[in-house]
């Protein structure tokens, strides 16, 4: 990642009260394009050429989201539902956090809270409105979980620089991290959200994305540590900013 200050106003050296910058690279190369504008708009445009353009969100995605930490079970959810309808107040997309999961398992949900994933969905649907989940790219470490075991055996996640799967804590605790950089590993992650891996998921569920920063909570500055290995032994500090573009992207692809 590249860090760069602008300033206005005399320089260190004496000189005059004009614009200066200062750039800092996190591995010594600066990657530069210049957008020339000269409007805000042609600069946009000029953007959009190199990164791609913006592709048009669902409609539902414009109307009212309801979110909150945290709906305990089905029933909690079916009781804002009804709120909403009680008040004659429209919304079109319900959200759950963590807690819907089994342990923070995700692609999991936790049966005795949420026994009927799927009929819940369609509950909400016959009024026109969507679900969503929580996916986070932290993986819980525990053989038993079949997302962390199936990952673990493919090889798949990011390595310490000594070579072996590299552990963080996260929300579920200890964690592993899929290496989204690498077109194999962003495949396999879009494979989860199909109806027949992700179970419980129905047409209607969505996804909701975060901590891909990536956060670690005993890593230094909350993060991976910068000599951290993707699968082509490439360090952290190199795709650092990367990291949550790819796993949006291939989120993204398997929706």
């Amino acid at each position: 990642e590249t860090f760069v200050d602008v300033a206005r106003g005399a320089s260190a050296r004496g000189g005059g009260g004009g614009w200066r910058s200062r750039w800092i690279s996190e591995s010594g190369i600066v990657d530069l394009s210049l957008l020339v504008g000269p409007r805000p708009h042609d600069a946009l445009r000029q953007m959009t050429a190199l990164t791609g353009r913006q592709a048009l969100p669902p409609r539902f995605a414009l109307g009212y989201h309801q979110c909150r930490w945290n709906y305990k079970d089905e029933a909690d959810v079916f009781a804002v539902d009804a709120k909403f309808e009680e008040h004659n107040f429209p919304y079109d997309v319900l959200w759950l956090d963590i807690e819907h999961t089994d342990g923070k398992r995700y692609f999991t949900w936790d049966k005795p809270l949420f026994p009927a994933p799927a009929a819940m969905q369609d509950k909400l649907a016959e009024r026109g409105r969507k679900m969503v989940t929580i996916v986070d790219p932290h993986i819980k470490r525990d053989p038993g979980y079949h997302v962390h075991s199936e990952a673990s055996r493919e090889g798949l996640y990011v390595r310490n620089k000594d070579g072996g799967e590299f552990d963080g804590w996260c929300w579920p605790g200890s964690s592993s991290y899929l290496d989204f950089t690498d077109a194999r590993v962003r495949s396999w992650w879009s494979d989860r959200f199909l109806l027949e891996n992700y179970e419980g998921s129905t047409l209607s569920l969505f996804t909701w994305n975060d901590m891909n920063e990536p956060s670690v909570f005993n890593g230094p500055e909350v993060s991976m540590p910068k000599d951290a290995l993707s699968l082509t032994d490439v360090e952290h500090r190199e795709w650092h900013n990367l990291y949550g573009f790819y796993h949006q992207m291939a989120t993204a692809e398997g929706l």
